[in-house]
């Protein structure tokens, strides 16, 4: 049997387009360089207007972090849209000098880590930052990467609901089921993900202590590995219940420091913040934070990673749970112990767990020939075929041809250098942010698209 209750409702009532398009917004970090390769002494962008205003381009953890955050699109697609428009804004902001590091791992890094500068943020995240990285090694927080912030259609759950509202106490229970059954997807398959977008190999010079216990080769993704930012907190996806009751206790007990500091590779998320308040009632969002730059565009992530994600969240939100609400967290925890493997395999090698990849790509292929999708999704499942039967085609192995003794350094300033140039080409940048940087996002999308193609208008709660 293919689908559960769920995904039998949403293939009988035909609302399968409409439910495997997700609202998404999506968040880029990147690292700002100088021509040399350096990380940059430039403080945030004039043209951008105000740091602590700024919706849409922020400062991460350091002030060489930059973030692009689009608004949350009623389409995945538009969301690359404005993520296309607000690179280039980015890019078109910056300093003569300056450029935007490509890859997931920083450039050569100074000797003293400390000299790194901390964003210049409101004083209590100031506070909250300086505090993180007294507890981390000094490298932890550098590594950038894509983040995704995914819900699903309003109108698809309200559809489902009405028939599945006897089995749920209350429609946030029932909201939070489905956010709950995706999120251990994710979690489980990060290996899978890790094998065939994983794009971290190398480390450059001083990221690593000479005596600090480091990789000895190139690896799939090191900042996928326990090396790149990983929370040691236990990890529990019973429930949402189950999951807030974990972090809080977590932060009670002095582990963590907030919510934020929860560092797992699937969150899950309510737009106001608040823990509590997401059992009673219902998570907004779940936030999937594990994929790494990808150097050959751009943007950082291509449209065809979003259609797999596309894929994966329709699968896992239309299939049954992998496996009863006791067993999960150790189901869970083989998923996450399997990632350390993959992300720590050799590049080129082909993973040990070829044969549950295989099975799960199958299943993928079953599980789209019965919704019927379309020839856009046959690709990427081939794509994805070709890298798991052919690790040499797989990212990491990509980017480890430009290695030269050791260094990515000159690819990846090259990269920078021609996304650079390109973002130059544009005759009218868009430079809205210096007299209004905190602009809400109806204001941006009208001043970027106009009325003319402008994404459907994401009504949030």
């Amino acid at each position: 049997m293919l689908f559960d209750e769920i995904g039998q409702i949403i293939f009988n009532n035909e609302i399968v387009a409409n439910a495997s398009d997700f609202n998404m917004g999506i968040e880029v970090e990147t690292i700002r360089i100088d021509s040399a390769g350096r990380l940059t002494n430039e403080p945030y962008p004039k043209a951008l207007g105000n740091q602590r205003k700024n919706h849409f381009i922020k400062t991460d953890v350091y002030q060489i972090q930059s973030e692009v955050i689009t608004p949350t699109a009623r389409k995945s697609l538009d969301a690359m849209h404005y993520l296309m428009a607000l690179n280039d804004t980015l890019r078109n902001a910056l300093e003569p000098n300056e450029l935007l590091w490509p890859l997931s791992m920083p450039p050569i890094l100074p000797k003293d880590k400390k000299s790194i500068p901390i964003a210049n943020v409101e004083p209590k995240q100031k506070a909250y930052y300086e505090k993180w990285i007294e507890t981390r090694s000094d490298t932890q927080g550098i590594p950038v990467g894509v983040h995704l912030n995914v819900s699903i259609n309003d109108d698809v759950l309200k559809t489902v609901w009405e028939s599945e509202k006897d089995k749920f106490g209350s429609y946030a229970d029932f909201v939070n089921y489905i956010y709950i059954k995706i999120s251990q997807g994710f979690v489980y398959y990060r290996w899978l993900i890790t094998y065939l977008f994983g794009n971290s190999p190398i480390a450059e010079k001083n990221f690593f202590e000479s005596d600090q216990d480091q990789p000895q080769r190139p690896v799939r993704s090191i900042r996928s590995s326990n090396y790149g930012l990983t929370s040691d907190v236990k990890k529990d996806y019973r429930s949402v219940k189950d999951y807030v009751n974990n972090l809080e206790t977590n932060i009670k007990e002095g582990h963590l420091f907030s919510e934020a500091e929860y560092h797992a590779s699937v969150r899950i998320k309510s737009v106001h913040g608040d823990l509590t308040d997401m059992v009673k009632n219902g998570a907004d969002y779940i936030e999937l934070r594990m994929l790494d730059l990808d150097p050959t565009t751009a943007l950082g992530v291509r449209t065809s990673a979003i259609r797999f994600f596309r894929i994966l969240l329709s699968y896992f939100m239309m299939t049954p749970m992998m496996t009863t609400p006791d067993k999960i967290n150790l189901k869970l925890a083989q998923g996450i112990a399997m990632n350390e493997v993959v992300s720590l395999e050799s590049p080129t090698q082909q993973t040990i767990y070829h044969h549950e990849a295989q099975t799960f790509l199958d299943q993928l292929q079953m599980f789209g020939a019965t919704i019927q999708w379309g020839p856009e999704y046959q690709e990427i499942l081939d794509t994805m075929q070709d890298r798991l039967d052919n690790p040499r085609l797989t990212p990491a192995a990509t980017l480890c041809d430009h290695e030269v003794d050791g260094s990515l350094m000159s690819y990846g300033l090259a990269v920078a250098n021609r996304y650079q140039n390109r973002a130059h080409e544009n005759p009218n940048p868009f430079t809205g942010f210096e007299e209004k940087p905190d602009m809400n996002a109806d204001e941006l999308r009208q001043r970027l698209f106009g009325v003319m193609g402008k994404p459907e208008n994401y009504k949030g709660q």
